[in-house]
Formats: C-alpha cells, structure tokens, sequence
C-alpha cells in the first residue's frame, strides 16, 4: 500500500492539524515518553548484536509508557520476555530492512494490538530512515484525520501490521511539511506527539494527572559533571540524590529566565521542574524526591519559607514511611526564596 495524497488533500488535513494542536499536544504526556533515551537507544539498535537483555527490556517499557517502572501491563510483558529470549535467533538472521524485520517479529508476536506497538517500536529502533515512531494510538489519530478530511478510505487496519506500518510512515512524510510552520521548532517530534495525543485524546481528556500538571520539562538532561550556570553554585549541593538533581535542575531552569525572582510559590517550583525533569520519569521516585527536596533531610538547605514550619513537616514527612507524597501539592501558594548561599555573589 502506497499513500499517494495531493497537495489540496496535504492542504486539508494540515489545516485540521493547526485547528487541533493546540489542545491535544498540551495533554501528550511528555514524561512518558521522554526523547533522549529514544535517541541513544537507535544509535544502539543499529547494531542489533550489541543489544543486551536489559537494553531491550528498558526500551521496550518505553515503548508502552512504563519507563522506569516495574508494573508493565502483563500483555506486554510476555512480549519482552519473548523479544529477549528469542534476541539471538532474531540476530542470526537480521537484515537492515524494515518488511523483513516486521514479518519476523509478527510470525512470532501476533498482530494484536499489544503486538503491533512492540512490532512498530522494535522496526522504528532496527530500521529508523525507514519506519517513523508508531503506535496503536498514533495510527488512530491518523485515521482520525483523515475520516475528518472525508479520505476514509485511505484509513488502516492494525491487523494489517505491516501495510499499516507503511501506511503511517507515508502519512508522517507527506504531511509534515506542510505542518512545520504550524508546529515550528522540533515538528518532527511534535507531529508525532500530535499524532499520539489526537487518537489517544479520548483517554487523555480523563486523565485528572495530566490535567494539574502536565508540562514539557525544561531540562530533560542531566550530567552533574557538566552542568553549569552564571547565577548559582552548583557546587555547593552536597548529595546526589534525585532531590538534589530536582534542586541543581531548578538552579538550571531560572538560569536562563529573563530575570530571576526574589520570591517563588512552590507551584512556580512545581512547574519549572515536573515530572520528567532531569530524567525523573517514575512518579513514584518523582513525588519522593519533590518531599526531600523542600525539606532538610541529609542536612539540605535549599530554600527559605516565609513559614517557618515548613521545613519540619516537608522533613517529617521524606523521613516517615507511609508519607504524604502530595504535599508539596498542598502547599502550593505557600512563598519561599533560594537560600543565597546558592546564588553567586549574595553568598
């Protein structure tokens, strides 16, 4: 299957995709799906002998949203346990070409919907010049599209893994030219999220989490030994715990804002760093480390609060067991400053 559109049907469907963008690209949810380690891992990928277990289970837990995280829904789970055993076979035969490495994976993984994503993500990684970044939820929305442009028949089924692999790869290049000036910088990528988020939106809408606070991450990498800034001390953070990262990330985060303020709201400090900032994709080590970082647990002193018994209950609460992991949440209009011994000059 070969999509062939026209320049008005180019026209139309991009026209769709500036009247939408807006409200769907807003509730992709970027910590997920986190771009960096998608990079690295198809430089990787492109010598499929060199790929080790743990390789091949951390980046397919990527690919269904569970990334740095252990509970992998049990459909995908038998997948990844078959990718890996089944790796070595897979690497004897390997050819660089995508229909072969489909057809392979899909005679042994099926061609439900949990198969066709893992067969989609593990083509796009092996083959990415030929295959763009697809899902069940990516095809959907292209689907979406193009039964709203009134070109139905050009619609997909996912049974259908590789025509539809294909078929969404011709869709992503005819169409992302004419939806660069729509989407500017990075519209490779934001196509995509587009794509993803649009026939995902009917779950998405839903979603309470993404509804409080979903916001791309300022900084998404993180290396202690080459971060700098021309306002604060890094090197003064003592630790190197994930509170401490959040911290440093902040510092990183108001480096480069017009000016830096004199108070901020612990919601200002919620939005410079959410969740994925720093790497820091697992809620759950997310929302631990968002505690310690506004208290004083191992000796930290970050901030300076207008209450004064803020600092004891973020701290009681990071060193109790059973802690409430939204407090930060619940105080967010409460004021604090940097503590100026981070900061160059007022130190």
């Amino acid at each position: 299957m070969s999509l062939q559109l026209t320049d008005a049907k180019k026209k139309s469907l991009a026209a769709l995709v500036k009247t939408h963008h807006e409200q769907h690209l807003s509730r992709f949810p970027f910590a997920k799906y986190p771009i960096e380690p998608l990079v690295a891992w198809k430089q990787q990928f492109s010598d499929p002998a060199t790929i080790e277990a743990h390789t091949l289970r951390s980046a397919l837990s990527w690919s269904c949203g569970k990334w740095q995280q252990q509970n992998i829904p049990y459909p995908y789970k038998k997948l990844h346990l078959t990718v890996i055993s089944d790796w070595k076979n897979f690497v004897e035969q390997y050819k660089p070409e995508a229909s072969s490495d489909i057809s392979y994976w899909k005679d042994l993984l099926g061609k439900d919907e949990y198969a066709f994503n893992t067969i989609a993500f593990l083509t796009h990684l092996l083959c990415p010049a030929q295959v763009e970044l697809t899902d069940s939820r990516r095809v959907k929305g292209m689907n979406d599209l193009l039964t709203e442009a009134e070109m139905s028949d050009e619609c997909v089924l996912l049974e259908n893994v590789s025509a539809t692999i294909e078929q969404y790869s011709n869709f992503y290049h005819e169409l992302l030219p004419k939806t660069q000036s729509i989407l500017g910088d990075q519209a490779s990528v934001k196509l995509g999220r587009f794509l993803f988020a649009y026939g995902y939106r009917d779950v998405l809408e839903k979603d309470s989490e993404l509804k409080t606070n979903n916001l791309e991450p300022i900084i998404t990498e993180f290396d202690w030994d080459t971060i700098d800034t021309k306002q604060f001390n890094l090197n003064l953070i003592a630790n190197r715990a994930n509170a401490d990262r959040l911290f440093a990330c902040l510092l990183l985060a108001l480096d480069i804002q017009p000016e830096l303020p004199n108070k901020l709201t612990i919601q200002d400090i919620i939005n410079l760093i959410p969740l994925g900032t720093g790497g820091i994709c697992n809620p759950s080590s997310n929302n631990y480390a968002m505690i310690a970082l506004f208290g004083n647990q191992a000796g930290r002193d970050f901030f300076i609060y207008e209450d004064k018994n803020l600092t004891k209950n973020f701290t009681e609460q990071a060193n109790n067991s059973t802690r409430n992991m939204k407090l930060y949440s619940e105080h967010a209009e409460d004021s604090l400053s940097i503590n100026s011994k981070y900061i160059r000059g007022k130190s």
